[in-house]
């Protein structure tokens, strides 16, 4: 009772005085605001350039500026698309430094702040450091005079930009003497490329890896120095051809498969089962996750080779059609991610010049179509690939393109180049499609387009057009997603994913 009594007698002293006016005296200042100006959205350049940024600044107080009451930042906040640290390049007034951080695109600002205050404002922009190799398409290109040019269609933060002779703009000390066999991009053990993404390019004379970010090159990275011990390395690259993935694949030389592995390139493994002797194999590889299906062209028969296989591997038979096709010639083979990952194969029987498509698992496990194919001018097709999204077989037949629907045995003229000439066509099997691939929503888009390469006879140097193409359902017209012009006659594409 007493502890109560003396909670009301402090209540009573606490209540009044809240009851009380404020004679405070409260005197309010406008905020000096700052202003700035002459800072733009996006900055790109190359790796080691020097940036030159000089704002404009303005204060509301009509202040002048100086360091006593202002202090600058330019801060590099994050590499877009993922979670980092800040870091600060600099704290003068302007920006004038040559800049050498990491191969990217940065949320990047710039923050004036009033120290009287420590109110500040920050001017926001994006800047994009890398090179013209740095990512994009890359095109291995015929100049018809015995000689390979490599083009790149770079993706520099939101531009695309043309650059003839690539390897000449980074200053790489790769040459590209001899006609074009290969380009292909994959993540490697062998040096350079350390596990990263690296890019395998063929001429006829040579072959060879290419730094990451600038496509530098060394001796050492020539594929003469990759193989194992024991292989019989190829001397001559004319028509090789390459099949990569993740850490694996298979290359095609001379008459020969070799394993792509993860730190260098095995012996020749074109042996079917337990027979020493090589087999003509097909330069048409489905290379699967983790098996991949040949073909052994002396007797027509396919054949699976695994990861590590020093040989090729006899499958059993199958439900829809025999892996042994003795009637018939391989005209054409890929996997394609639809339905989950397949080999489509395109057969020709020489006695009628009746065309066939199978469809089946590169395990060899399991065939999920086979029948001929009715379409218009099928026998006389020069290029062929698969619509991921929807499998269609597209192929074409000397400037026109076809679409062919193996559900309904239909084809469709898609579209007709004239007098241009097609030289490649194919939808680019990205890797880094992950879930927590930092460009799975543009790489997705990107798998999903179909790449046409044409140019005009009598001139490969600049006539080559590269064209993407959307492909709707239900056998829609094929739409221009993109064009790029001004390229050599591509012989080999593939895209620098990062």
């Amino acid at each position: 009772m007493k502890r109560f009594i003396n909670i009301l007698v402090v209540l009573a002293c606490i209540v009044p005085g809240a009851c009380m006016k404020d004679k405070g005296n409260y005197d309010y200042h406008p905020i000096n605001r700052i202003a700035i100006k002459g800072v733009d959205s996006l900055y790109i350049l190359d790796y080691g350039s020097r940036l030159t940024i000089r704002p404009e600044l303005s204060f509301t107080d009509g202040g002048k500026e100086d360091t006593a009451n202002y202090s600058y930042a330019w801060v590099q906040n994050r590499l877009i698309g993922y979670t980092g640290a800040a870091r600060v390049l600099s704290t003068r007034r302007d920006l004038d430094t040559n800049i050498r951080i990491a191969y990217g695109s940065y949320e990047m600002y710039y923050r004036v702040t009033d120290k009287r205050t420590n109110v500040f404002t920050d001017a926001v922009f994006t800047l994009t450091v890398g090179s013209p190799s740095y990512e994009g398409w890359m095109a291995l290109c015929d100049m018809e005079n015995g000689n390979s040019r490599l083009d790149m269609v770079s993706r520099r933060g939101p531009l695309d930009i043309i650059y003839r002779n690539v390897l000449d703009t980074v200053r790489s000390a790769f040459k590209t003497t001899g006609t074009p066999s290969f380009i292909s991009v994959a993540y490697t053990l062998i040096p350079p490329g350390q596990g990263t993404n690296t890019t395998f390019i063929g001429t006829s004379t040579t072959a060879a890896l290419l730094g990451r970010d600038s496509l530098d090159y060394s001796g050492s990275s020539n594929f003469n120095n990759l193989f194992n011990v024991n292989a019989v390395k190829p001397v001559d690259y004319t028509g090789a051809r390459i099949y990569l993935r993740i850490y694996a694949g298979i290359l095609y030389a001379e008459n020969r498969l070799f394993r792509v592995d993860i730190s260098n390139l095995s012996v020749a493994v074109n042996k079917q089962d337990a027979n020493t002797a090589l087999f003509k194999p097909s330069p048409y590889v489905a290379l699967g996750a983790s098996t991949s299906i040949v073909f052994n062209e002396d007797n027509k028969t396919f054949l699976r080779l695994t990861s590590s296989g020093a040989s090729c591997l006899t499958i059993a038979p199958g439900t829809l059609f025999n892996y042994s096709q003795p009637d018939k010639d391989l005209v054409w083979m890929d996997f394609s991610t639809y339905n989950g990952g397949e080999a489509f194969a395109v057969l020709k029987r020489p006695a009628d010049n009746k065309m066939f498509l199978a469809r089946f698992l590169t395990t060899g496990l399991g065939q999920n179509y086979y029948d001929e194919i009715i379409a218009t001018d099928i026998d006389k097709a020069e290029h062929f690939c698969v619509s991921p999204e929807y499998g269609y077989l597209f192929y074409s037949v000397g400037s026109k393109v076809y679409e062919y629907d193996f559900a309904l045995k239909k084809s469709w003229l898609m579209k007709d180049y004239g007098s241009k000439k097609i030289t490649i066509m194919k939808f680019q099997r990205f890797l880094s499609l992950s879930a927590t691939g930092v460009n799975i929503a543009l790489y997705t888009e990107l798998s999903r387009k179909l790449a046409i390469g044409t140019y005009e006879e009598g001139n490969p140097i600049t006539s080559g057009v590269l064209d993407l193409y959307t492909v709707p359902g239900i056998n829609g017209n094929i739409r221009i997603y993109k064009s790029y012009e001004g390229l050599g006659k591509i012989a080999s594409l593939t895209y620098r994913e990062r």
